[in-house]
């Protein structure tokens, strides 16, 4: 029980608090913000040729997260427009279930900011996916990201949620099932399971990816315009 209490501690991944400083203020906004979904209309062609619906999810991606998605996409009865992401992270396994659903609902994904200023909701050229965001974009069909959309990748790691260090034994331990976890939600995804060497807390710290990366890998397969 102990070990279960731990893992879901430490896998709320990616908020403001593993951000440069840079990062923090919009993410920050969030950080309490459970995940929520509503289907948008914009002018023709806002989010694509032919596309002027979108869904935007923005929040934490949060237990109540699969549910509230499971019950919104029963509800588009087999349309698929994309879903727009802008999240500061969330919890690993909850992402995990929450991207399945996304996949079975045959939707594509873009890491945009929905902007509701003017007369009709806009996607707008920037938006974030930190940490465990990471997995629900890699749900989509089709992926691909704003042009000044931010991505990060938070390698999976494990810390004492009252600080200090866990055994090392049962660190590396922890890290090497959630990565084999990881790999064949990748595999499952189409994604290139290679890309669980940069998910590994081992060896590497918080990032943010070039864009050439995540195309490299099969994060993103098509610019967000086409």
């Amino acid at each position: 029980m102990r070990i279960r209490a731990l893992l879901l501690c430490l896998c709320l991944s990616g908020l403001a608090a593993r951000m440069p400083a840079a990062a923090q203020a919009p993410a920050a906004t969030q950080a309490m913000t459970p995940m929520t979904f509503a289907l948008v209309t914009g002018a023709p062609d806002s989010c694509g040729p032919g596309c002027s619906q979108w869904i935007v999810a923005e929040g934490v991606i949060l237990p109540g997260s699969v549910v509230a998605f499971d019950e919104f996409a029963r509800q588009l009865r087999g349309a698929r427009p994309p879903l727009a992401i802008h999240s500061p992270g969330g919890i690993l396994d909850v992402t995990l279930a929450l991207g399945r659903i996304v996949r079975r609902a045959g939707v594509d994904t873009i890491v945009a900011r929905t902007d509701r200023s003017g007369e009709m909701p806009a996607l707008a050229l920037d938006g974030e996916c930190f940490g465990a965001c990471f997995y629900l974009l890699a749900a989509g069909r089709g992926r691909s990201a704003a042009p000044g959309a931010v991505v990060s990748i938070s390698p999976v790691d494990f810390r004492h949620p009252a600080g200090g260090e866990l055994p090392e034994a049962l660190r590396a331990r922890l890290i090497a099932a959630t990565l084999e976890k990881v790999r064949a939600y990748l595999t499952e995804m189409g994604i290139d399971p290679e890309l669980a060497l940069y998910l590994d807390g081992e060896r590497y710290e918080p990032f943010y990816p070039a864009r050439g990366l995540l195309e490299t890998y099969g994060l993103i397969t098509r610019d967000a315009a086409n």
